[in-house]
């Protein structure tokens, strides 16, 4: 029997941003394919009741609201955002249209580890490393390695492109990437 509320993460989706399936050699065929395929995966793991948490660039719209609205209001659970570069609208937007938390980043206290959410890994800074036992965080894609190990802290990548454009349960990670 699963918990009653389940941890997910996720980041990068780029929901609306065809271009990212060249960038990142996505292999989708379209772009209703890539965010159809992304919010069925989503729903199929993630309840109405679970935390969601979205470690930024979420969609790219260039300023169309209700195409966010639409985006966001089908996907299930609740929804926690910490803000990517290509997150242009106001904490109050995000709010207002169906996240329930938005920040630049959060830290937590999770199975006894202290975790920090943010979506650029390039604003970590040593303190940080030496403070968390786990960083989680999206920006770089595929590109290098998805879990980084330092002398107390371990680095993970949550893009969509290493956990297969579905959210992943923060348990899993811990456990499998545990230090």
């Amino acid at each position: 029997m699963r918990p009653n509320v389940q941890v997910y993460i996720i980041s990068d989706t780029h929901f609306n941003h065809w271009n990212i399936n060249k960038h990142c050699n996505r292999k989708f065929k379209n772009l209703g394919e890539m965010n159809n395929t992304m919010i069925r995966r989503w729903n199929s793991v993630v309840r109405e009741q679970d935390i969601i948490v979205h470690m930024g660039d979420f969609i790219f719209t260039k300023g169309e609201s209700r195409k966010i609205f639409k985006i966001i209001k089908k996907l299930k659970g609740r929804k926690i955002i910490t803000i990517g570069n290509h997150d242009r609208k106001s904490y109050h937007f995000y709010l207002n249209h169906g996240m329930d938390f938005v920040c630049d980043s959060f830290s937590w206290y999770y199975m006894s580890k202290k975790v920090l959410f943010l979506h650029d890994p390039h604003k970590i800074t040593s303190s940080d490393t030496r403070k968390y036992d786990y960083i989680i965080h999206g920006h770089t894609h595929g590109k290098g390695k998805m879990v980084r190990k330092r002398k107390t802290c371990t680095l993970i990548n949550v893009s969509v492109e290493h956990i297969g454009y579905a959210p992943i349960l923060l348990n899993t990670l811990l456990n499998k990437f545990g230090n």
